[in-house]
Order: C-alpha cells, then sequence, then structure tokens
C-alpha cells in the first residue's frame, strides 16, 4: 500500500453520516451489490407460473438459476504506469470494531472514519463468508471536482477512464459532505466502482466476533498504482476524526435488510 496523503481538518470540517440499509438501488452511485435477488424461490422446483428477473436463466439440467451480469469487473491497468494487471482473489478476516448490540434495544453508536481509500484502476468485490458476525459497514464518498494541492501526493489516475458511476464525481480528494453508509449483511456481496472512494471494511459485531471475505479485483504489485489512502488528523484545533457513522442497533438494523 502506498503512503497516505495527511488532510488536516479544522474545527467546522466535521460530518456525521447516518448509516442507512444495503440496497441495489441506493449503492448503485458507488458500484453493485450482489445477492440472490429471490432467496424465496427454490431453484431445483418448476419455476412456470414464477416471474423470476429478466436476467435469470435456468441451469444445471433444472437444479440451478443462473442470474447473469450482476455487477461490473473492471481492469483499467492497461492505463496504469505498470501497464498490466493481474486477477487477484484473497481472503480478509476483519475483526468487529462494535455496533453488534446486545439485544433488540440496542442504542446507536457512533464509528469514527480516519481513512479512506481508492482503486483506481480496478474494481473490488468483497463476498462474505459465513463467519461468527453477519453484518458489515460500506463506507464510501465521491470525489471532488475540483483539483488540489495534495491530489498530485495520491498517485497515477486512468488517462481515459470509462464514464464515471454518479457518486465517484471528479479525481480528486474525498468528498466528506457527501460521504454515506450504509449497513450490510452476510447474504450480500458489494463491489466498489474503480477509483471510488471508500473505508477499509468494518465489521459491526461484540468483541471477539469477526467475518471472512473472499476480495477479488485486479493488481499490478505497484503500491500507488493498486492502493491509494487519504488520512485525516486535527489540525490544531480541529477536528479529531473527519467522518463518524452513527449505526443503530445492528438487531434493529438487520430486519430492514
Amino acid at each position: 500500500m502506498a503512503a497516505a496523503a495527511t488532510v488536516r481538518l479544522g474545527a467546522g470540517e466535521h460530518f456525521e453520516v447516518q448509516a442507512e440499509p444495503l440496497t441495489a438501488a441506493s449503492f448503485a452511485p458507488f458500484g453493485s451489490v450482489v445477492a440472490n435477488p429471490r432467496p424465496d424461490v427454490d431453484p431445483g422446483r418448476d419455476h412456470g407460473g414464477l416471474v423470476l428477473p429478466p436476467n435469470a436463466v435456468s441451469a444445471n439440467q433444472g437444479s440451478a438459476i443462473q442470474y447473469r451480469d450482476v455487477g461490473c469487473v473492471c481492469n483499467l491497468y492497461d492505463q496504469a504506469p505498470s501497464g498490466r494487471g493481474e486477477p487477484r482473489m484473497s481472503v480478509f478476516v476483519c475483526a468487529a470494531r462494535g455496533g453488534g448490540g446486545d439485544g433488540e434495544d440496542s442504542s446507536a453508536v457512533l464509528l469514527p472514519i480516519r481513512f479512506l481509500e481508492r482503486h483506481p484502476f480496478t474494481t473490488q468485490t468483497f463476498s462474505p463468508l459465513r463467519s461468527s458476525a453477519s453484518t458489515y459497514l460500506v463506507v464510501v464518498a465521491p470525489s471532488l471536482a475540483s483539483p488540489g494541492p495534495l491530489d498530485s501526493t495520491l498517485g497515477p489516475r486512468p488517462a481515459n477512464p470509462p464514464p464515471p458511476l454518479p457518486g465517484t464525481g471528479g479525481g480528486g480528494l474525498p468528498d466528506l459532505r457527501r460521504a454515506r453508509a450504509f449497513v450490510s449483511s452476510d447474504a450480500q456481496a458489494v463491489t466498489y466502482g474503480a477509483g471510488t472512494w471508500h473505508a477499509p471494511m468494518m465489521v459491526l459485531g461484540r468483541r471477539g466476533e469477526a467475518l471472512a471475505f473472499v476480495v477479488t479485483q485486479f493488481a499490478s504489485g505497484v503500491p500507488a498504482e493498486d492502493c491509494q489512502l487519504v488520512e485525516y488528523v486535527a489540525a490544531e484545533g480541529g477536528a479529531e476524526i473527519g467522518i463518524r457513522v452513527r449505526v443503530e442497533g445492528t438487531p434493529r438494523v438487520r430486519e430492514r435488510l
């Protein structure tokens, strides 16, 4: 990972974001959500009369339903200085950071966000595996359209990227005023669009719990190409943390997923 660009925040630069349930529509400006669109359907039974999504086809001699083209995979490393990115698959095991709650009446918690990162030449997909924790937090932000003095320290970007997702904005630092936060279950995978600013994965749960993810992306092995990082610190008399995310007690949130 490349060295972080450091942004110092003044007293008025503190932002609180309310986490909301993750849905494909709400996350569309930043990437895609991958999940079973019809978990109520038995894939091995006759589907006559059922209304399935248009991308659904019967597969494996009628024992499965395949949902095609559920997300975008993007490799822009031909525009990177290295010229080539290879497909990579890894497993991240993430410790719970709180927000799991101890019961139905669990109160909200505030989780600080000190770092945001982006992968300018690749999409990145997190697919959860069954673990002791089952809920995670996705925090994203568009880019500022206007260049700033720190932009050149972040590293290279594609010269001719595809049309940007609505949420990615320009090519600058994260726009904290338009940050969003989403609570997801382990039945949902999430794909960050290439160049989308996001927080490192945050798992919600009790101390000692964890959630594992299979992560798929492209990479060149050049730190400044693969991951660009921003750290938020306080200027003298300024805000200690750039973003705080308010998360309701997880049992209540899970009911709405």
